[in-house]
């Protein structure tokens, strides 16, 4: 008994570092889950050990001087990994994929969102366990013996049996998981692990590059056939606004959470509130895309799905769509869209002009003149010059305004007389901790006074009353700062629920003005943007 402990101690003395090293990998994934408010479940904790124990299996009765640098180039490429999924899921409300490979050339653009979302704190999170580890071996290494234990069958032994371990749960569990829930990766992320996450990922990308994508085709028949053939799409509001004009406006990162809120005592979004209480407004409208401008435009315009993997304006640019701009060509109507941005970011120029091919696209070239409101274009400017263009339409009408200044990092250097385009100061916001949040709520408050002096220019130029106006938020703002949001819940005497800390980043606003609908109405079902 005494001899079979004793070789017990030894073996776990020897293989220290595998089961250190299994922990860490183990206590990094469960982590990222908690940082992202995500719950971790007996299954996570299987499929995640399931990995790491492969990942950590070289350690297994080799020489401790190669096992502490196993151990921390291992650890470090897996923190690398971790950090930057909760940075740019922070940031769009996605997770990282080899698909945004192909978004590299709007590195400048996206780079300052997620610079400013590095802080110290969320380094420290993320990075001290690496640090302390890493000590640890150089004071280690300096004393390790160079002896190899054990013996190598039994070191390939184990590695074959975990080997087999994964390759049973990929093709029994994973696979299954993975296809039922594409469209929600936070799921995949919290049942089976950011590990098998990116292997599933890694996967198809690779078979993307192959061209061995396939469709059932018959599978999609019969889901038309189950899901639009034959269903009443009347509704008390059908024909009620035959030929009237269309004036689609996509707000940057306009979160839910903002609307009907007050910021010491004064409303963040005035004009927004107002729109919506007289209108038709969606209370739980969610958006369905990876969190990208360009996919919130897919859906509006198509009624679809955008992709679970990459983007539809660059993958799919110029297909021929049943879009609503070519519906309403074909009804007489004059088709643009505006946005002042560059027309490469996200291949809109290819994909207004070669798949949808609409009347008028008007990037920032069409609004040289429009001042700076911090890193981006001023939306106040942005709808004065848009309006200018629309009273020159010589016919009935449809256009997508896609604004931009609440785009983050949320600043507004650069907006003249900004004092009295807001309501809500510096000091109005002190009591929240985060100064991006800070900002948001500002910004907000700015792109509100631009929205209430587009209605009102709209008013004047007499466009409005003759018009459906459809408002809505893309998507959400990213916000790391949950306490601050729970804090303007509470300042707002309202409760601040775990679904809506969930879908904090798919919850946007979505209100709609029909000429003819006198009464308004709130709609409290949920709905998907599509």
């Amino acid at each position: 008994m005494k001899r079979r402990k004793e070789n017990i101690l030894k073996l776990i003395k020897h293989n220290s570092l595998f089961l250190l090293g299994t922990i860490l990998l183990l206590y990094k994934s469960m982590f990222l889950n908690a940082q992202l408010g995500l719950k971790s479940n007996g299954d996570t904790l299987m499929y995640t050990l399931v990995v790491s124990l492969l990942l950590m299996s070289p350690l297994l009765n080799t020489k401790k001087k190669f096992a502490y640098f196993y151990l921390n180039i291992i650890y470090a490429i897996v923190t690398i990994m971790i950090y930057a999924n909760f940075l740019y899921c922070s940031y769009s409300h996605n997770f990282l994929s080899l698909y945004q490979i192909e978004n590299t050339k709007y590195a400048k653009e996206i780079g300052s969102g997620l610079i400013c979302l590095i802080n110290a704190k969320n380094l420290a999170l993320f990075w001290w366990d690496n640090v302390v580890v890493l000590l640890g071996s150089i004071m280690a290494y300096r004393k390790c013996e160079k002896t190899r234990y054990g013996n190598k069958k039994i070191k390939v032994g184990f590695i074959l049996v975990v080997l087999m371990l994964n390759i049973i749960v990929v093709r029994v569990k994973i696979n299954g998981i993975y296809d039922f829930r594409k469209y929600n990766k936070a799921l995949i992320f919290q049942d089976v692990s950011i590990y098998y996450y990116h292997y599933e990922d890694a996967k198809e990308y690779i078979t993307h590059l192959l061209g061995k994508e396939t469709v059932d085709e018959e599978k999609v028949k019969q889901v038309y056939q189950k899901v639009i053939e034959g269903k009443d799409t009347k509704t008390r509001y059908t024909g009620i606004a035959k030929d009237a004009n269309v004036i689609i406006l996509q707000l940057e990162s306009l979160n839910e959470f903002v609307i009907d809120k007050k910021v010491n005592g004064k409303e963040i979004t005035p004009h927004l509130n107002a729109f919506f209480h007289k209108n038709i407004y969606c209370s739980e409208m969610y958006n369905q895309g990876l969190g990208t401008t360009a996919d919130s435009e897919f859906e509006m315009e198509n009624s679809l799905y955008p992709l679970e993997n990459g983007y539809v304006f660059q993958k799919y640019a110029t297909d021929d769509w049943q879009d609503l701009y070519s519906a309403l060509q074909a009804k007489g109507y004059y088709t643009s869209f505006m946005h002042p941005n560059v027309s490469t970011f996200w291949n809109r120029e290819e994909v207004y002009k070669k798949g949808y091919q609409i009347d008028e696209y008007d990037d920032i070239n069409a609004f040289p003149d429009i001042e700076m409101a911090g890193e981006f274009y001023s939306d106040e400017g942005f709808f004065l010059e848009a309006i200018n263009k629309i009273k020159q339409y010589d016919r009935k009408f449809c256009t997508t305004l896609v604004s931009i200044t609440t785009h983050i990092p949320f600043y507004l250097t650069g907006v003249s007389d900004i004092e009295h385009k807001t309501t809500l100061t510096q000091e109005d916001v002190k009591e929240y901790k985060d100064e991006t949040f800070r900002n948001y709520l500002i910004s907000c408050n700015f792109v509100d006074y631009a929205f209430g002096e587009f209605v009102e220019k709209l008013k004047e130029a007499g466009l409005y009353e003759n018009t459906i106006l459809v408002v809505y938020g893309d998507h959400g703002a990213g916000l790391t700062s949950v306490e601050d949001i729970k804090q303007l819940y509470k300042t707002n005497h309202m409760l601040y629920t775990s679904f809506q800390n969930l879908t904090k980043d798919v919850h946007i606003p979505f209100g709609i003005k029909i000429p003819g609908v006198t009464a308004p109405a709130t709609i409290n079902k949920r709905y998907g943007q599509n």
